[in-house]
């Protein structure tokens, strides 16, 4: 069976004063038998993982592993949707998380308790994690981040997350959130930007390299405000 990836809920960058509305992208890989899920989301996604889910004939049960690209509320809260898969991040992430810094506003102080309850495996540096699929360091964002690769239709395909959150990264190559005194972010940007011709990032639509290395994205990004 190929490797294969569905965008089940798309990442946004909008915000409002004094907030953002926390909406990561979430990805279901298929591979070698496999469903997993790069990120979950946090409340304000859940129904629409949930929805993404059911159209694809899905149950969360049918989820066999959550891979984090980091740990911070808005890619990570969902998990508890999923109680028995096995959850895997990068071992300098785990470490990071139980002594956050003081000044990093999207870390929760409880995630080390949360992750006390399931079955979590680490990754260190660049590894195969399925049958195609490679993640690999893409610190900046976050001290520990992660992001994976994977080969669809002979086109290399990035699932960025928060390495590369929006268009405006992808054109300025300079991170807007980096919570990393090393300042790598714009090295991770780079790297997502050489290993990619199809990006998903963490905020945004979906991004296209062409040939001479232009970046172009179709779709918009929407969200309906009901008022109640």
């Amino acid at each position: 069976m190929a490797t294969s990836y569905d965008v089940l809920v798309p990442g946004s960058s909008l915000a409002f004063e004094g907030g953002f509305f926390g909406i990561s992208s979430i990805v279901l890989i298929e591979a070698a038998g496999k469903r997993a899920l790069f990120d979950c989301g946090h409340g304000t996604t859940r129904r629409l993982l949930l929805e993404a889910l059911a159209r694809k004939d899905l149950k969360p049960s049918d989820i066999d592993l959550l891979i984090f690209s980091h740990a911070h509320f808005d890619h990570v809260l969902n998990m508890d949707v999923f109680p028995n898969a096995p959850i895997l991040m990068s071992q300098d992430e785990r470490d990071y998380i139980e002594a956050p810094f003081e000044d990093d506003p999207a870390t929760p102080r409880y995630m080390p308790a949360l992750l006390a309850q399931r079955d979590v495996q680490l990754v260190n540096g660049q590894a195969e994690i399925l049958p195609g699929v490679t993640l690999f360091p893409t610190p900046g964002h976050a001290p520990g981040h992660v992001s994976l690769e994977l080969t669809t239709n002979g086109s290399p395909v990035v699932l960025a997350a928060d390495a590369l959150k929006t268009a405006r990264e992808a054109l300025s190559g300079i991170p807007d959130m980096e919570i990393d005194p090393q300042k790598r972010g714009k090295a991770s940007i780079q790297q997502v930007l050489r290993r990619g011709r199809t990006i998903v990032p963490g905020h945004f639509p979906t991004l296209y390299k062409d040939e001479a290395g232009a970046i172009s994205w179709t779709d918009v990004q929407e969200l309906p405000l009901l008022i109640r």
